[in-house]
């Protein structure tokens, strides 16, 4: 069986252009526009992890609907792009696919794995695949708490992707992409130990555009900023970074 697997060992990089989907022939763009729908080898796919974490003394990983709908639509690009990367067509990572979608978690860790197989692979040959390279194999071990998978079969090949996350914490209420100059962000943190102790934005890059204390977002300088939100939190005197949605600060 043709086989392709991709370990993360960092951000994707993508080589094709924005506008990728206006080279698309036309049964690929009827494809693209059509709802995406999780398939039930999907959720067979994380029962089998868990399985495989049961044996490890692991806690069972929680199902993420907004991690299977990222994987859903990028196992989908890459089908129809012909692009097997760990970025979208334009260039967006995978965490950043998660972070421009989902508007309330605070994602602590984060890791990824792919898998091109041919059309018809059942679960149990995709985990095996999957499990067949040793990065991809340690993203099972590690401590996540969230996973999502996606899956879409298109020219006679399964594109397959599995996002992992630790959820460390939830907006109280979902982020609107476009933000006053002043707003208050209420999260919830998985651990009475996290406080929250500051907030930054950062481009798709990571570099800092605005930064400040408490939990009050500002825009820097009275003037707009679009990135991406973290949350910094103290867990006695170290301090981390959880990252959340993107935002607009007008």
């Amino acid at each position: 069986m043709s086989l392709l697997v991709l370990a993360l060992a960092g951000p994707g990089v993508a080589t094709a252009q924005a506008d990728w989907h206006t080279a698309l022939n036309p049964q690929a763009k009827a494809l693209l526009e059509q709802p995406l729908s999780a398939s039930p080898i999907d959720s067979e796919l994380l029962a089998i992890a868990n399985k495989d974490r049961a044996g490890l003394a692991l806690p069972a990983l929680q199902s993420s609907d907004s991690l299977a709908a990222t994987a859903r639509a990028h196992a989908r690009d890459m089908a129809l792009s012909g692009l097997v990367s760990y970025a979208d067509p334009s260039g967006r990572s995978l965490l950043d696919q998660v972070r421009l979608s989902d508007r309330t978690a605070l994602i602590g860790s984060f890791a990824s794995s792919i898998a091109v197989l041919g059309a018809g692979a059942s679960a149990e040959d995709i985990h095996a695949a999957i499990q067949s390279d040793a990065s991809n194999a340690e993203n099972l071990r590690r401590g996540f708490s969230h996973a999502g998978t996606g899956t879409y079969e298109f020219g006679g090949r399964v594109y397959v992707v599995q996002l992992f996350a630790r959820i460390d914490g939830a907006l109280e209420q979902p982020l609107p992409v476009n933000l006053a100059y002043s707003e208050l962000i209420t999260p919830t943190l998985a651990s009475a130990s996290m406080t929250p102790v500051g907030w930054s934005v950062s481009d798709a890059q990571g570099e800092l555009l605005a930064r400040g204390n408490g939990r009050r977002i500002l825009s820097a300088n009275r003037g707009p900023v679009a990135g991406y939100l973290n949350l910094d939190v103290a867990v006695g005197a170290d301090v981390y970074t959880l990252r959340g949605p993107f935002v607009e600060v007008n």
